[in-house]
């Protein structure tokens, strides 16, 4: 098993208990002053969740969501069962939580992390059917800058590294929702030979509705991102 599998079933047994007879509330209903909504359209909602040591937050629920962690923290979290177990966040972990209820106390560190609630995920929503990948898909064409995390019903996960130079060929991402880890600049060049540059930086959340084709090269800075392919967005 490896280690985001293991850590990804660590997050999934921390957040969920039994269920009592009424759940508590939508964590952003529950807590706005921690989780704050920064963008929604039709396929996902996506909130900003920030909290410093000592903070607590209470018994609340979340939708099918991607968790990118952006801040180290550890907490001690409690589910409607009453048990209670520590858990730790990393920089650049990202994870599949499924219909989450739990309180928590944030021990030590800073909570940073982006949630991403997937519409399609949510209640009587229907995965989108399956669509086979195009040969130039960023995965295929070059699987070393954009590895692969997880997939399911409704999305696909992977994280984007790259260094100050390094180039990566023509390759194409469909709808597609970018959580920024570290800063850096690319030169974009796209199929019609036009070029521009792009920035990230720590923590931007960019969705890009279109996907689109193109080739890179890395013009300064050290990038890390996770990119939430949205399925159900897709053309």
């Amino acid at each position: 098993m490896n280690r985001h599998i293991a850590a990804a079933l660590m997050i999934s047994a921390a957040f969920t208990g039994v269920s009592q007879a009424e759940t508590a509330g939508n964590a952003v209903d529950v807590d706005p002053d921690v989780h704050k909504v920064i963008l929604e359209n039709e396929y996902f909602r996506v909130f900003d969740a920030r909290a410093s040591r000592g903070a607590k937050s209470p018994m609340h629920t979340h939708a099918p969501m991607v968790l990118v962690i952006l801040g180290k923290a550890r907490f001690r979290i409690a589910t409607p069962d009453g048990k209670t177990s520590l858990l730790d966040f990393n920089p650049g972990q990202a994870f599949w939580v499924q219909d989450a209820e739990h309180s928590w106390e944030l021990l030590a560190g800073e909570l940073h992390a982006i949630g991403v609630e997937i519409k399609s995920a949510q209640g009587a929503g229907t995965a989108p059917a399956a669509v086979p990948l195009a040969a130039i898909d960023s995965t295929i064409a070059d699987p070393e800058a954009h590895h692969l995390l997880f997939e399911n019903p409704h999305v696909r996960v992977f994280e984007g590294r790259t260094t100050a130079g390094r180039r990566s060929p023509m390759h194409s991402h469909p709808p597609t929702l970018l959580v920024s880890q570290d800063w850096i600049r690319l030169k974009l060049t796209l199929p019609d030979g036009k070029t521009g540059i792009h920035d990230f930086s720590p923590g931007g959340v960019q969705w890009l509705a279109d996907g689109g084709t193109h080739a890179w090269e890395a013009v300064a800075g050290s990038g890390r991102v996770i990119a939430i392919e949205v399925k159900a967005a897709r053309k």
